[in-house]
């Protein structure tokens, strides 16, 4: 950052990498977009019956021919009573994708009316558009069929089909630019960076008295300065005065708030000098600059493994399970393989066998793989391609351990004088979970992952102990997972909605807040530490400014996680992180008694500070991405699983926040969170009683208003906009009950409040034998199968029998203990080395609510490679 370069050639260097971003937003990534108007062909004909309360089934159906649905025009005639058309985006099986709510007061009618839509579908694949009234009754025109209308389905009404008509609609698709566009755009681009290049170069032999000096601090601070004002200020110009996001006053000040902390911490992160300061620590200018490189490749192979198996907790079949297995095993054998120096890695042996594994791989491919006709061939050959790529690295990885063994015992033996050899030998704690994991594969009782896991701990315990750079472990294991947070941050921006409805309750990139739990109480432990470490280097009088200086990107990073566990309104989330959390700060208090207060004060001032930044980008930017995730069990309603309604108030609102976590935090009675989606059918500018009843009649009309006079916050999604919430949503009351319905104990409170996990435990323990179970899950009182018993420990002993599940309990204690010892011996030295102690406690708090421990559970992955240094030791021979 401090190198000097030339203004002349900085102004080159930024210029082609602007016009390289250009050109990639043009292609491949294709950001810019136009849009393709198509119809069915037809000839409006007549008119439909009209759609209201009682008659609202009706479908049209028709083949998509492009993978982006922008928006569908619908001819509307006449709309008699109300203002609002309901419509539906369904499959093929008639399940509902996406909802909306349109206003035909801003159309002209008769005239088409524009249901805005934004969703990504399946080129060839059948879907149906349904029109439904929302307290209105209208009508829409009918076109008749030509004879080469080909991507037009089936009109039915009441499920009845309407032979020789189909709905008078346009469907518009989304498209990337065409490519004579994209050329000509590519070319301009290409030509405007040409002329400021050799524009320059020219200016600056005229005048070389001006061609100054300047670091790359500086030329980074000229060029994205001006990038972050325009993002940021269009960002906040769109929350207020276009109000894009949110009409209320409450949000609109909170995502300013949230904008303006935001920009400070970019802004900071831009034109902060980068220098070593003479007290606290510095983790990346602690390293040497030969091994950046190096680190930071295993990090970002630590980073994808995490990334693969959290893809597995999301996977809901076996066969996507086998490939983010294999996807995971490739980036942790990578990660190994990274350890190597070029040249212990590039040599004969390794040439040999990669050649000769590859060229058999690829024999054995073609010979096994499935043919197109085959029912899902692409995913077996997935699989099948990926278990040959893991034994060819896995082949180079053995080599070279063999190699790098054999050349460790000829230096022990021959290389140095009898008083200075050293030998790696393993703990006693390495040596109990040693016979864990080999107990565990032994009594794998027909599971293949507890052999995975075994295999990779080997191997990994093994090259750490014999590599020469062992001492910047823990510099390159916190790395690697918030390398990993960073990834999974930049996904959810980027495709994640931040919903308030069903639950409201936010999983990040998992379907269940559980497993969210999970994975944000180890990266919470080690954010923990990370923060930690950087207090409690600082002398015990140094003021807050000189903390934020030191640790400010500690702060923001443990800042914003422990927001987004706070956004799963999560009393499992809250209870392990928060445990996880104190168990760490009393480790410290242990041997920095004098630290405790401002510890604590700069933990909870980090988090007050990232909250509103940290809600404010995952409600905006995802929207404006508009290209969303949703998995199978994903509990956000219909209504925002497009792309177009960006204001919509079924996505996650202040108020809406609020009321959650008083009823499901703090347990307090909030009343009614009211705020319906069709404002102009309600009293109060949005709030209150209806307007009109639902066959669109104003309620001094309706011939039925005492029947009616309810304020219609219970009314079905389908037929009212109006979603409410107290202390939960009723399609959180029928999930909670479904479950709930059998076997739990209803008269015992924990139980109900753990969802059944005392009663599910209570099945398990009843169930335990010496030897494990083959059968996955446990018989509960009602005669269902409990999958897992929501408990480690439980879940270990049922597994692979009670002799396994104690021991599995002794090496919990054991690693509690051993990581305690650790960090005390090596606290001055490395006091990152809390990271394993933090991880370690993470995993067994988890583990009394949920199964944590399976070679794919990304928590067992952070958990094991933490483990590393407490399984080996040096010892003088």
């Amino acid at each position: 950052m401090r190198k000097v370069i030339s203004k002349s050639r900085a102004i080159k260097i930024v210029t082609l990498i602007f016009a390289l971003i250009g050109i990639l937003l043009i292609f491949p990534i294709r950001v810019f977009t136009q849009t393709l108007e198509t119809s069915g062909g037809g000839t409006i004909v007549s008119e439909s019956q009209g759609i209201n309360f009682e008659n609202n089934k009706f479908y049209q159906s028709f083949i998509a021919r492009y993978n982006r649905l922008s928006s569908v025009d619908v001819y509307v005639t006449n709309v008699d009573k109300g203002r609002y058309i309901t419509s539906y985006l369904c499959d093929e099986n008639g399940a509902v994708l996406l909802a909306n709510y349109t206003d035909t007061a801003e159309f002209t009618i008769p005239g088409y009316v524009r249901i805005p839509m934004e969703m990504n579908v399946e080129v060839g694949k059948e879907y149906s558009i349904r029109l439904a009234d929302c307290r209105s009754k209208f009508y829409v025109a009918l076109e008749d069929i030509p004879a080469d209308s080909a991507y037009v389905g089936d009109l039915t009404w009441e499920y009845a089909k309407v032979e020789g008509l189909h709905l008078a609609a346009k469907y518009n698709y989304r498209l990337p630019l065409s490519k004579g566009v994209s050329l000509g755009i590519i070319l301009g681009i290409a030509l405007l960076a040409a002329a400021i290049y050799f524009g320059s170069d020219f200016y600056y032999k005229k005048n070389p008295e001006k061609d100054s000096l300047l670091t790359v601090e500086k030329v980074l601070a000229y060029s994205a300065n001006p990038v972050a004002a325009i993002i940021f200020g269009a960002l906040m110009i769109m929350v207020f005065p276009l109000k894009i996001f949110d009409s209320r006053a409450i949000d609109i000040v909170f995502y300013e708030i949230g904008l303006i902390i935001a920009a400070a911490i970019v802004f900071y992160a831009i034109n902060h000098k980068v220098i070593i300061h003479e007290e606290g620590i510095s983790f990346w200018q602690s390293l040497k600059n030969e091994h950046r490189l190096q680190y930071v490749l295993i990090m970002f192979s630590m980073a994808m493994a995490l990334w693969y198996a959290s893809g597995y907790m999301n996977d809901l079949y076996d066969i996507y399970h086998y490939i983010s297995e294999r996807r995971m095993s490739i980036w942790l054998i990578i990660m190994l393989l990274f350890t190597f120096s070029l040249k212990e890695f590039f040599n004969l042996y390794n040439f040999v066998w990669v050649l000769g594994s590859s060229i058999f791989g690829v024999h054995y491919y073609n010979l096994h793989k499935l043919a197109p006709d085959e029912k899902e061939y692409d995913l077996h050959n997935a699989v099948l391609k990926y278990g040959i790529i893991i034994v060819i690295l896995g082949g180079v990885l053995v080599l070279n351990l063999i190699r790098l063994i054999i050349l460790k015992a000829r230096e022990i033996r021959y290389g140095a004088e009898h008083s200075k050899r050293q030998v790696v030998v393993p703990t006693f704690f390495g040596i109990v979970l040693g016979v864990l994991l080999i107990l565990m594969a032994i009594l794998n009782n027909t599971r293949m992952w507890p052999i995975y896991l075994a295999v990779f701990a080997f191997f990994l315990f093994v090259r750490f102990a014999i590599w020469d750079k062992r001492g910047d472990f823990y510099k390159i294991l916190s790395g690697g997972f918030m390398m990993n947070f960073a990834i999974s941050l930049a996904f959810s921006y980027l495709h994640r909605y931040f919903p308030g409805y069903v639950s409201g309750r936010f999983a990040f990139i998992f379907h269940t807040v559980t497993v969210t739990a999970e994975y944000l109480t180890f990266m919470g432990a080690t954010a923990t530490v990370m923060l930690i470490v950087k207090i409690i280097s600082l002398p015990n009088n140094a003021k807050l400014k000189e903390i934020a200086v030191i640790a400010w990107k500690e702060i923001v990073l443990f800042g914003f996680i422990m927001s987004y566990a706070i956004f799963t309104v999560s009393r499992t989330a809250y209870l392990a992180i928060a445990v996880s959390v104190i168990l760490v700060i009393c480790v410290v208090i242990s041997y920095y008694k004098k630290q405790l207060f401002r510890i604590l004060g700069i933990l909870i001032l980090s988090v007050i500070l990232a909250f509103p930044a940290a809600f404010t980008l995952q409600r905006i930017l995802p929207t404006i991405a508009a290209d969303p995730v949703f998995y199978p069990i994903d509990d956000a309603d219909e209504f925002i699983r497009g792309g177009a309604d960006w204001d919509s108030t079924n996505f996650m609102c202040v108020e809406r926040f609020a009321n959650l976590f008083e009823s499901k935090i703090l347990g307090v009675d909030v009343g009614e969170y009211e705020f319906p989606m069709d404002p102009h059918n309600y009293e109060d500018n949005g709030r209150g009683e209806p307007l009109y009843d639902y066959y669109g009649r104003p309620y001094d009309e309706s011939p039925d208003k005492t029947e009616n006079q309810e304020s219609g916050m219970i009314d079905p999604p389908e037929t009212d906009a109006l979603l409410a919430s107290s202390m939960m949503t009723r399609a959180e009351i029928i999930m909670l009950l479904d479950e709930l319905e059998g076997y739990v104990d209803t008269d015992n409170i924990l139980d109900v409040i753990s969802n059944g996990r005392i009663s599910i435990a209570k099945s398990y323990l009843q169930q335990l034998n010496m030897w494990g179970h083959e059968e996955m899950g446990a018989t509960l009182s009602n005669g269902e199968i409990a999958v897992h018993a929501h408990n480690t420990y439980i879940q270990v002993a049922y597994d692979h029998g009670i002799p396994v599940g104690i021991l599995f309990l002794f090496t919990m204690i054991v690693a509690i203990a051993s990581s305690i010892r650790y960090f005390s011996k090596n606290r001055k030295t490395e006091p990152l080395s809390l990271i394993t102690c933090a991880v370690i406690i993470g995993f067994a708090v988890a583990g009394v609510s949920e199964w944590v421990f399976q070679y794919c559970n990304p928590m067992t992955v952070a958990f094991i490679i933490a483990l590393t240094p407490l399984t080996f030791k040096a010892k003088e021979i």
